[in-house]
């Protein structure tokens, strides 16, 4: 069968990681990339062994030969590529969140809609890694009875706020209840199959005391009651020690938990400094499997005709979700 033709848009970090994963997927064929900076490209070109190199996106989606697009930019710029790929009729996996604004995810689950015959999905990769489709797997099976709560924390080790605060200052980094917290939103919708109601949302900039000149929070907490009765608890922070997500999924008749503890693997050492288990240490060092499936999983539905298991509305409703929450710190600090 003919290999799926992909181009990628953005070669950031997202965007390597992305091109790694489809360069090592048999069933797809990496035809182009493209990013403002053209010395950017040509190396990246170089690197994967790349034919095409662009440095608009207009220009690479016009090219036929190409099947599907990989938006991989920062979010600010997604709406232009997404749009661009939908109208040249491409099939299109857009990184998370789907865009900054509402309206832009309506003009872009618009174009999604129209684009007849090709598929469109979000890169909400937790779905994909293992563990946490193996749990979605037995809530469908009953094994817990009815869902009716959701806890979802997501941390990343401090190292990380001085980047994020100059990523803050120039405005590509959005709050934390947006950006991190789209992870936990998308769980809690598709482990409780409900819509958000009202949420309540506290936290403060903590460590990190120059992010709340915009808004900004090294730390929140947020309890959100869903449309059929069911709640999530969701709590975002940059001050952890290590990179730790975690889920628990209570149900009417027993508890789903994934990743109570962050372990970097199975190893355990015992010493004169005691019990020690090392954690992971990067974000891209837990989800290294769902990323390379959730891609995979693309590929397999382009070339089978099998639906995405995220689609643009689930990128609108979890931006919905998060803008709630992080309306819901701003009302709270008030």
């Amino acid at each position: 069968m003919k290999k799926v033709t992909f181009g990628v848009v953005g070669i950031g970090m997202m965007g390597k990681m992305h091109l790694t994963n489809l360069v090592r997927n048999p069933y797809a064929e990496m035809l182009a990339v493209c990013a403002r900076t053209e010395s950017k490209v040509k190396a990246v070109q170089e690197e994967f062994h790349i034919p095409l190199g662009y440095t608009n996106v207009a220009d690479m989606v016009a090219n036929p030969d190409i099947d599907a697009i990989v938006v991989a930019t920062g979010a600010d710029a997604h709406k232009e590529a997404c749009l661009a790929a939908c109208h040249a009729n491409k099939h299109v996996f857009c990184e998370k969140p789907l865009a900054k604004t509402l309206e832009d995810c309506a003009e872009i689950e618009q174009a999604a809609a129209e684009n007849t015959g090709k598929f469109f999905t979000v890169g909400f990769m937790r779905r994909f890694d293992p563990s946490y489709a193996d749990a979605k797997q037995k809530i469908r099976a009953g094994v817990i009875g009815t869902p009716i709560a959701f806890k979802g924390v997501s941390l990343d080790p401090a190292s990380v706020l001085p980047g994020h605060l100059e990523g803050v200052k120039k405005g590509i980094y959005v709050p934390w209840f947006i950006e991190m917290g789209s992870h936990d939103a998308d769980l809690a919708r598709w482990f409780l199959e409900g819509e958000p109601v009202e949420s309540y949302a506290t936290g403060d900039a903590y460590v990190c005391t120059e992010l709340a000149d915009y808004n900004d929070y090294d730390n929140g907490f947020s309890l959100t009651k869903f449309d059929n009765n069911t709640t999530a608890f969701i709590q975002v922070g940059r001050t952890a020690t290590c990179s730790h997500v975690e889920s628990e999924i209570v149900g009417t008749k027993g508890t789903i938990r994934v990743n109570s503890v962050p372990r970097k693997n199975y190893v355990s050492s015992f010493t004169e400094a005691g019990y020690v288990e090392e954690c992971q240490e990067s974000f891209l060092a837990r989800w290294r499997d769902a990323f390379e499936a959730e891609m995979n999983d693309f590929v397999d539905c382009v070339r089978t005709g099998h639906k995405p298991e995220a689609t643009a509305h689930d990128g609108t409703m979890g931006l919905k979700f998060c803008l709630q929450l992080h309306q819901a710190y701003l009302d709270g600090k008030k």
